[in-house]
């Protein structure tokens, strides 16, 4: 069973730092987007994002995301993915927000 027709990728904030991560084909998590897994087919997901959710003390909220792919890599497709998927939007304390 395929997946809409996006590219899926699982992703996270690291419960330590709080900053984006993304899981890789090893089940290990990377900040960058594109050593993210790219998932296609539906049983994968929901089993990646069991073990993802399985990961309580290392990850919070993961959950999936919609991804293309081209020349460029991987890019986040909707607004939040792509602005989180940039980085910190304050840098001096190293969190997004206020």
């Amino acid at each position: 069973m395929k997946l809409n027709q996006f590219l899926k990728v699982i992703t996270a904030n690291n419960l330590r730092s709080g900053l984006v991560t993304y899981m890789t084909d090893n089940y290990e998590w990377v900040s960058n987007l594109g050593d993210a897994a790219v998932i296609t087919d539906a049983d994968l997901a929901k089993a990646g994002l069991a073990f993802a959710e399985s990961q309580s003390d290392v990850v919070v909220g993961a959950y999936l995301s919609d991804v293309k792919q081209d020349e460029l890599g991987l890019t986040a497709i909707h607004f939040r993915d792509k602005f989180r998927s940039q980085g910190p939007a304050n840098v001096t304390n190293g969190k997004q927000g206020i």
